[in-house]
């Protein structure tokens, strides 16, 4: 039987309407001066699209990830032109290309990764099936995460974009409580500290995408609290097929790599992806999957809310990241988390389609035992749509020099700059 987290995960939160309603907005980012580039991350062997690998521009903190399709287009000031761009991901050699090869080239370059192998020590001795390896590392959750109520500190980030353009932005800084990683009907509680959003009208024409939900989603793709890829434990032989992959080292620990993909007989949409299991302690590290949403009309249902008539919506894609992080005292803890949606919308009797894709990001910056509650006014709920919600929590001077949103800087990139008012407010 299927549970609540496939309803969770498939982020069913997102509304078409026809536009209808102006808010108060901040100025996008200027887009004069610029270059751009694209290619698409593969395995070098296989060439398969690598979603989620890290384009960055070397020494700079101009960096973007791949989407769904292991494509990308990054975005710099042309003062960068003679720089190289690095491409990263797990398990992968780091691979670099000068940006003259992707300007000199009249197509979107492909780039591929060459594996890299790291054998897991001869002192680790376990059972390598790789189900059983998984659902050991499911059993060791209350070993491994938090017992008790947690306090978080975070910051979340929310783009859509119209084609390669960015039609709504919007930033946040939140406060997360999150229950314990044990049964319970607890819920996370989050709420918003301080946020802004822009909207370029410029690029919007006769449909408005909204994404609905998006922060409390952010935090409804945390795995080890909601199992177990959208079936129930003991059903999960049934549904996937999982393989183990070459172990990676992340944050200078070993871990083993399970894949996991639908069985070719089960007809509900369900997901594909890698776990990733901290070999020393059997923490779940980092999940990356994806809808199997592709060529799949009755897709569109479960991520579309509300449309015009008139207007059919097709589902590119669904990818999905969380990851986790160990603190000092060895509890695991979720860390990151990620989630992109493309979807192409066409309008009937026309003959030109659109794509939209919806990108967010939430990362921890600070963590704490000490729980209190969150005010009930600014918490947030499924219902709400953040690029509104922010506007009832704008401050202009919390933002400092920050003072334009910058979509193709790394999250790590926007914290660094703000960690100062992180640290210095007061509760």
């Amino acid at each position: 039987m299927k549970t609540d987290f496939l309803k969770k995960t498939t982020v069913k939160v997102l509304t078409i309407s026809v536009l209808a309603l102006i808010t108060t907005v901040f100025s996008l980012q200027a887009q004069e001066n610029t270059l751009s580039i694209s290619g698409t991350v593969v395995d070098s062997e296989t060439r398969r699209p690598m979603v989620f690998a890290s384009v960055s521009i070397q020494d700079i903190g101009i960096s973007i990830v791949t989407n769904g399709e292991g494509f990308f287009t990054l975005k710099f000031p042309r003062e960068y032109e003679n720089k190289s761009i690095s491409i990263s991901y797990l398990g992968y050699h780091t691979g670099v290309m000068p940006i003259s090869h992707f300007l000199s080239s009249s197509r979107p370059l492909t780039i591929g990764l060459i594996q890299a192998a790291l054998p897991i020590p001869m002192t680790t001795v376990r059972p390598l099936d790789p189900l059983s390896l998984v659902k050991q590392a499911f059993h060791s959750i209350p070993k491994n995460f938090p017992q008790e109520k947690m306090q978080m500190t975070g910051f979340y980030r929310e783009m859509i974009r119209k084609g390669n353009t960015y039609v709504t932005l919007s930033e946040a800084v939140i406060d997360v409580q999150k229950p314990p990683y044990s049964p319970s009907f607890a819920v996370d509680q989050v709420g918003i500290y301080k946020g802004r959003g822009s909207i370029d009208w410029t690029r919007i024409d006769t449909v408005f995408v909204k994404f609905q939900g998006g922060i409390r989603s952010a935090l409804d793709i945390d795995v080890a609290k909601n199992l177990f890829m959208g079936v129930k434990e003991p059903e999960v032989e049934q549904y996937y097929d999982f393989n183990l992959e070459h172990p990676v080292q992340m944050n200078d620990r070993i871990n083993y790599v399970i894949s996991f993909v639908q069985k070719p007989y089960a007809e509900d949409i369900l997901f594909r992806g890698k776990v990733y299991i901290d070999v020393e302690t059997m923490a779940i590290a980092r999940v990356e999957f994806n809808m199997n949403v592709e060529n799949k009309e009755q897709a569109a249902g479960i991520f579309i809310r509300r449309k015009p008539a008139g207007l059919r919506a097709r589902v590119e894609y669904a990818a999905y990241l969380v990851q986790y992080r160990q603190l000092a005292d060895g509890d695991w803890v979720f860390d990151y988390s990620r989630t992109d949606l493309k979807f192409n919308a066409k309008w009937d009797r026309r003959l030109f389609s659109q794509n939209y894709t919806i990108t967010s990001e939430m990362a921890m910056t600070e963590y704490s035992r000490d729980a209190y509650r969150i005010p009930q006014q600014s918490r947030v709920k499924t219902s709400d749509i953040t690029l509104y919600r922010v506007a009832d929590f704008e401050d202009p001077g919390f933002w400092e020099d920050y003072n334009i949103i910058e979509p193709e800087s790394s999250i790590e990139s926007v914290i660094s700059r703000i960690i100062r008012q992180l640290r210095r407010r007061k509760r």
